[in-house]
C-alpha cells in the first residue's frame, strides 16, 4: 500500500518520506508542494526544498539566454549551465543547485526552481518553515532566485510572502535548491 505524502513531511535518501524528522537517515529536505493529480508521473509528483541556502547573484553578466520557462526548473537549470559553457559565462545560482550534494542528494539531481514552482512552494511557507525548523534548516524568507529569465538584465525572483519581481541578475538573492519526486 502506497503511503500518502503530505506537505511538511520530511524526504530522505532512498525515496522515503515521513512526518518525523529522524525516521530515516539522511534527511534531504521538506516536501513543499504536491501535485494535485494523483496519477502524475514520477518526477512530477511533488517538490522538496533543501534545508540550506546561499546568497548569490543569478549571474554576473548581462546576457539573454532565452531560458524563460516558468514551470520546469530542472530543464532551465540544465539550459543555463549549457549556455554558460558555450559562452564562457557563470550562472552562480544554477551552478550551486547543480553541484548540491548533501544527505544523499547526488550532484546534478537538485535544481534551481522555475518561477511558478517557487510560487507553489511559498504558498505553503508556514508549513514548510515549521518543518525546516525541526531539522535546523534555514527558513524560507526574503527574495529567492528562480531559474526563469525575464530579460538580458533581469531574472524572476519570488519572496516568501508570495510577491514576484524581476530583478537585476547581478543582485545577490537567496538560492534554494529543489528536488522533484
Amino acid at each position: 500500500m502506497k503511503t500518502e505524502v503530505k506537505v511538511g513531511w520530511f524526504a530522505f535518501a532512498g525515496g522515503n518520506f515521513s512526518p518525523y524528522p529522524n525516521a530515516y537517515p539522511n534527511c534531504q529536505g521538506v516536501v513543499a508542494w504536491l501535485n494535485p493529480d494523483p496519477n502524475a508521473p514520477e518526477g512530477e509528483r511533488g517538490l522538496i526544498v533543501t534545508p540550506d541556502e546561499v546568497e548569490s547573484p543569478w549571474t554576473c553578466a548581462e546576457c539573454y539566454t532565452g531560458v524563460t520557462n516558468d514551470e520546469d526548473g530542472k530543464q532551465n537549470t540544465r539550459l543555463l549551465l549549457d549556455y554558460g559553457r558555450k559562452h564562457g559565462l557563470r550562472f552562480q545560482a544554477a551552478e550551486f543547485c547543480n553541484l548540491y550534494c548533501r544527505n544523499g542528494v547526488k550532484q546534478g539531481e537538485a535544481f534551481l526552481p522555475a518561477k511558478k514552482q517557487l510560487q507553489k512552494i511559498v504558498e505553503n511557507v508556514k508549513i514548510v518553515n515549521r518543518s525546516l525548523s525541526l531539522i535546523a534548516g534555514i527558513m524560507l524568507g526574503g527574495w529567492t532566485w528562480s531559474s526563469s529569465e525575464y530579460s538580458h538584465t533581469d531574472a524572476w525572483s519570488v519572496v516568501a510572502t508570495g510577491g514576484v519581481g524581476a530583478y537585476g541578475k547581478t543582485n545577490s538573492f537567496y538560492v534554494r535548491c529543489v528536488l522533484a519526486f
